[in-house]
């Protein structure tokens, strides 16, 4: 029997998965507050809460930016981003935007849970530039380098402190 090898975990899996529930209406996307033309899910697998936002088109999801509760950064929530396009929708800004706007409602939605500051991170595998690209962008200009948890990969730690 073949060993499995582990990988970082791939947004884009999320986005696939997502599609497909949209296909059969099996899940019921939300309007975001401050960005009405963006979705939102909020879903717990493993019981763990994960706030995914969607950029649309008709039933299609072109983008996604995933949030998940992470370990404790110096004391505050930590969340760890992920974000995907879909193949054919690549090279039209949807990553920036639907991140952006992620990180637009995440920090509404905190404040108004009484959480005036948190930690967002993605972890990002070192030969994916597109990503690189957009945390370096978005998220922090000085990261971090670290071992995938998962993978053992090589990666870079991205971390922003979002404050009311």
């Amino acid at each position: 029997m073949a060993e499995k090898i582990a990988r970082m975990t791939d947004p884009m899996d999320g986005l696939r998965s997502l599609q497909t529930a949209l296909a059969y209406n099996d899940v019921e996307l939300l309007d975001c507050e401050i960005h009405p033309e963006i979705r939102v899910i909020l879903d717990y697998p493993n019981k763990e809460p994960r706030i995914t936002y969607v950029k649309m088109r008709d039933r299609k999801a072109l983008a996604i930016s995933i949030f998940v509760m992470a370990e404790p950064l110096e004391g505050l929530p930590c969340f760890n981003l992920g974000y995907a396009v879909a193949e054919s929708e690549r090279q039209q800004g949807l990553a920036t935007e639907i991140v952006q706007k992620g990180l637009d409602e995440m920090k509404s939605g905190m404040i108004r849970s009484g959480v005036p500051k948190f930690y967002v991170e993605a972890v990002v595998g070192v030969t994916n530039l597109p990503s690189h690209k957009l945390a370096l962008r978005l998220i922090s200009e000085k990261p971090t380098p670290c071992t995938d948890c998962f993978s053992g990969e090589a990666a870079l730690q991205y971390t922003k402190l979002i404050t009311a």
